[in-house]
């Protein structure tokens, strides 16, 4: 009974250990057509705890959906995508998802002059 008890303990408590990706810093070329991302997410061990899903939207619409079974390294993740018919004033937004828990969304505004950008 007590390591039922102390199982159970254990495993509600891996939550408190998790976190989703503390920011996702966007960069669109727009002469490439090159999205690229910077997904900060700290962990210990980056084959347990990591980023495994990164999307991308264009004005609300899946575009890329890419899965990942580790993370690239203890401090952050970095993705890069061919994102083509991206025009000014369209919205891009990158979602990255943590293995265990939570996610974190950023969008820039396609522009001509400075990007805007946004995270949720």
């Amino acid at each position: 009974m007590k390591a039922c008890v102390a199982a159970l303990i254990l495993l509600m408590a891996v939550p408190l250990f998790a976190h989703p990706p503390k920011n996702v810093e966007l960069e669109y070329d727009s002469d490439a057509g090159i999205l690229s991302a910077v997904i900060e997410h700290s962990v210990n061990n980056a084959s347990k705890h990591y980023v495994n899903k990164v999307v991308v939207e264009v004005n609300g619409k899946k575009r890329i959906e890419q899965t990942f079974t580790r993370q690239i390294d203890g401090e952050q993740h970095e993705v890069m995508y061919k994102v083509k018919d991206v025009e000014e004033g369209d919205k891009v937004a990158v979602i990255a998802y943590c293995n265990i828990s939570g996610r974190k969304k950023s969008e820039v505004i396609i522009s001509a002059e400075q990007p805007e950008e946004g995270t949720e």
